[in-house]
């Protein structure tokens, strides 16, 4: 499998093709794709998912992938590396747009494609990178405030898309997605995402919090919330130059070593051996 390196912070591609001109390939950096018109399947880390007008995708690094097209195809590529967001967007790494994002790649990883379910925001994005294309095709500028902030409203879109759940009862639709929402944004903080908190918070008691939250996520609030900080720790650890100290006050561990017995728990293998992997 070929691996494509990336060195700038930030490209973005616009075309059209009958045939997709790649092998199958991974990356060193992050991928969102927007398929403007055409139809086919993403092959993406050996599943494979029917796409047609105004589907988008976001792939990690780590992720394996190629298109095979039924009806010629217009896609945008926007391709950028952990980096993009600190040094372009002069963020620090507490910043809700880090956060966001950090809510984002761990979330796609669970959603059931297309991740659009609004048609009325499908459209919105495909003005929006058009916008985008647009601006880079006029300046090729990798550290253009406009690309940014035009990718944030992107992201901001695709991010409250991730939260519907079309299947659920409107009021019971709106308190899981609340509580959800809640725990990406605090989990930076252990005190506000304690069960006991969350429960006086969205009115439950603890016990009555927990078994609503198992019946609509179908997994125990703690394993959640541990997991979703877990996926938080390995970006951090495959695609940042955190240090381990940094990554550990980030999160909210009391010292190095909670952090690193919590991460253990899990992999079986320190941070540190985990990121020489």
């Amino acid at each position: 499998m070929q691996r494509y390196v990336q060195h700038e912070f930030l490209k973005v591609s616009h075309f059209t093709c009958a045939e997709w001109p790649h092998p199958l390939h991974n990356h060193n950096h992050f991928e969102l794709i927007f398929i403007h018109q055409g139809s086919g399947s993403h092959c993406l880390s050996g599943m494979k998912y029917p796409y047609e007008a105004k589907s988008l995708f976001l792939l990690h690094p780590a992720d394996y992938h190629s298109f095979e097209i039924t009806v010629p195809t217009t896609f945008t590529f926007i391709k950028f590396n952990s980096a993009y967001i600190t040094q372009i967007g002069h963020l620090p790494p507490e910043h809700h747009w880090n956060r966001n994002m950090d809510e984002l790649l761990v979330c796609s990883r669970r959603q059931e494609l297309p991740v659009l379910k609004s048609p009325s925001d499908a459209g919105k994005i495909d003005h929006l990178l058009r916008l985008l294309v647009s601006e880079w095709q006029e300046t090729a500028n990798e550290t253009s405030e406009t690309i940014f902030f035009l990718l944030q409203s992107v992201m901001s879109i695709v991010r409250r898309n991730m939260h519907e759940q079309a299947d659920a009862p409107v009021k019971q639709q709106e308190k899981i997605t609340q509580i959800v929402h809640y725990i990406h944004q605090h989990i930076y903080n252990a005190a506000d995402t304690r069960q006991e908190h969350l429960a006086v918070l969205f009115g439950f008691s603890p016990r009555h919090l927990g078994a609503f939250f198992r019946e609509h996520m179908q997994v125990p609030l703690r394993n959640y919330i541990n997991q979703y900080k877990l996926h938080i720790i390995e970006n951090r650890l495959k695609y940042s130059s955190l240090s381990l100290k940094e990554i550990s006050e980030e999160l909210g561990f009391t010292d190095l070593s909670h952090f690193n017995k919590f991460f253990k728990g899990h992999h079986k293998i320190n941070p540190s051996q985990y990121r020489e992997k």
